[in-house]
């Protein structure tokens, strides 16, 4: 995560003009190589939560890079594979720690294998012979991709698929702007307060 806070800091950089290759055609490349490389950390980092389980049901999982693909297959294996995005409720007397699901702004599935696939157009030469624009429309703006994106893991919950055990990942510890996780259990329905 903290490689995904660097590349979505340069990607900025270049979005308000302070980093530039002087060609616009290779700053619009570099930005998408960049959020592209984004894309593939929030969707190896789940892999990684399940490796044992993706590894047993996937012999080439190794080979996943098609974004849809890899989303699906761990998908079947999990299906709350993808990051929440939380925030901060509030603290019980008892010191439990209740976090509130954030409902939109952030970058959703379908937002992912859309901007992975926009991205991916880029990796290619511009075949002089298409009639396709240079540039690709990324159908919102990369300011507002990176919001979204930032929106998804600023905080978020990481499930398991084999155990209760989750993480709550924030992405900026107020001590040294670190990212750091903090790992509990939901608390279930009969022990929450009035089931």
């Amino acid at each position: 995560m903290e490689d995904v806070k660097c590349r979505l800091a340069v990607v900025n950089t270049v979005t308000r003009g302070e980093l530039s290759t002087g060609n616009p055609v290779f700053d619009y490349e570099f930005v998408s190589v960049q959020l592209r490389k984004v894309l593939e950390f929030v969707a190896f980092s789940s892999m990684i939560a399940n490796k044992r389980i993706y590894a047993a049901a996937h012999a080439d999982f190794s080979r996943h890079w098609r974004a849809k693909r890899l989303l699906e297959d761990l998908e079947k294996l999990h299906p709350n594979f993808y990051p929440q995005p939380i925030k901060f409720g509030h603290v019980t007397e008892s010191g439990v720690k209740h976090f509130d699901k954030v409902k939109n702004g952030y970058l959703t599935r379908d937002d992912f294998v859309t901007l992975y696939d926009l991205c991916s157009e880029t990796m290619h030469t511009w075949n002089p012979f298409t009639d396709k624009d240079r540039r690709i429309d990324f159908k919102r703006s990369v300011v507002e991709w990176v919001r979204r994106i930032e929106g998804l893991l600023k905080m978020h919950l990481m499930q398991f698929v084999d155990r209760d055990e989750i993480w709550v990942i924030n992405m900026e510890r107020p001590e040294d702007g670190k990212v750091y996780a903090i790992t509990g259990a939901p608390l279930s329905k009969a022990s929450r307060p009035g089931s």
